[in-house]
């Protein structure tokens, strides 16, 4: 399934950024650790970004590069956020640092690929949102392991945990993706507002919650798009929601 088909030119162009990235004098990041991600965790934070500059004017450098610095984030987060469950707790080659040293080492070198592509593209404007996106990401690795269950806690604790750790990134493209478009406040806050319910069902359904019990996150996220003119771009967003509300289609489990 390609549900981003309609930018598909766009994200080849973010892949393609990240590619030479992971290219280092000792060898290939991915040598090192997994960094395989499904299809919907390959894509869908920079498509929020793209989707949401185009609703306002054409893709530029900065847009991809933008998109490129918030999977560059999500990334590194996931590594650190998996230190201890690396290789499930067996030493690839007999060598420990597979387990810690070198998933905390690429980690940082993902963080730091976010600063300089900010740097090479000209938006160290968004350096401070973003540096406090990274905190709250943190923040939710630090109280998720209080909350490990998988079953849906009606608890403001757990709700908190998936907001932090999941639902603030998908906001923040959205949000970031229309600005460097140009776009107005309200404008941009309709469409944090969706990036967030949108993070909230996505995470829930990575915990193992139902179609019901993301519901509310769905149509929140239907409300917050509904003000903006039909566009190519307002219909996959409004798909994205459809995909994710059908029973036993969890997008996190989807590959490419």
């Amino acid at each position: 399934m390609n549900i981003f088909k309609l930018i598909n030119e766009d994200l080849a162009k973010v892949h393609a950024l990240m590619e030479k990235k992971f290219k280092i004098k000792a060898g290939y990041l991915k040598e090192f650790v997994t960094l395989d991600f499904n299809y919907f965790d390959q894509s869908l934070r920079p498509a929020m970004v793209i989707l949401s500059n185009r609703l306002f004017s054409p893709v530029t450098e900065k847009t991809i590069a933008l998109a490129g610095v918030l999977q560059f984030i999500y990334m590194a987060s996931q590594v650190h956020l998996k230190v201890q469950e690396n290789n499930n707790g067996k030493e690839k080659y007999g060598d420990s640092r597979f387990k810690y040293q070198f998933p905390v080492l690429v980690g940082d070198y993902l963080y730091g690929r976010f600063f300089t592509t900010l740097c090479d593209a000209g938006i160290v404007n968004y350096l401070k949102k973003l540096a406090e996106l990274i905190c709250l990401i943190n923040k939710g690795g630090i109280l998720s392991p209080k909350y490990p269950s998988k079953e849906l806690l009606d608890t403001q604790q757990y709700i908190d945990v998936i907001k932090k750790e999941t639902a603030e990134m998908f906001a923040c493209s959205a949000y970031l993706g229309a600005d460097v478009a140009g776009a107005g406040e309200e404008d941009k806050q309709h469409l944090y507002n969706y990036g967030i319910n949108v993070g909230m069902a996505y995470g829930l359904l990575e915990r193992g919650a139902s179609v019901k019990q993301i519901a509310y996150y769905i149509d929140s996220a239907e409300a917050a798009i509904k003000q903006f003119p039909p566009s190519r771009e307002i219909n996959l967003l409004k798909e994205l929601l459809v995909f994710l509300a059908k029973e036993n289609s969890i997008a996190c489990n989807m590959v490419v």
